[in-house]
């Protein structure tokens, strides 16, 4: 299977940032519920129901580099048939020839690919695994590179990594 990318995609993972946002944007979307570090959320779009958790790094390195906000997420597309899709918005244009972005859980490592500020797992085969070990882990690291060639580490806690998935797994069936 390949991997889906272009605006479509793209402008969903922005209006899955913006959700988070309070005010506003904030009926766009329904909280699910916050397990420690993760968030799950329900929302609908032009193809259905949409379920995603998301979270936001514990730490990031460079300190102080400048890049807009940072989120992980995985998502459920109903109405389209698709889960666990893996997705990160990394705060700044990934470098386009050379990203070498990856996502790892305890040190096993997932290769992404990227367009614009969003990266996915390469392969979308690779998404189950992932899944399965991004309940049983501890820690999540995405690597990646900006346009500008500065090298980037952000740390997620999975600390309710679990039960944020079941909460979208239920809402998203």
């Amino acid at each position: 299977m390949t991997r889906k990318t272009g605006s479509l995609v793209l402008g969903l993972a922005v209006g899955a940032i913006m959700a988070l946002a309070p005010a506003a944007q904030a009926q766009q979307a329904t909280e699910l519920g916050t397990f420690n570090a993760w968030t799950a959320w329900q929302a609908t779009d032009a193809s259905g129901v949409i379920c995603y958790i998301s979270a936001t790094p514990q730490s990031s390195e460079p300190a102080g580099a400048n890049r807009d906000p940072i989120h992980f997420m995985i998502i459920h597309r109903k109405g389209m048939g698709t889960k666990n899709e893996v997705q990160t918005i990394i705060g700044y244009p990934f470098n386009s020839t050379n990203a070498q972005a990856s996502a790892s859980i305890d040190g096993k490592s997932y290769p992404m690919v990227t367009e614009g500020s969003a990266g996915w797992l390469a392969s979308t085969g690779d998404e189950g695994g992932f899944v399965q070990a991004f309940k049983a882990g501890t820690k999540l690291t995405i690597k990646g590179t900006s346009q500008r060639g500065t090298n980037t580490s952000d740390n997620y806690s999975l600390s309710g990594a679990t039960a944020a998935m079941n909460a979208i797994d239920t809402a998203c069936q």
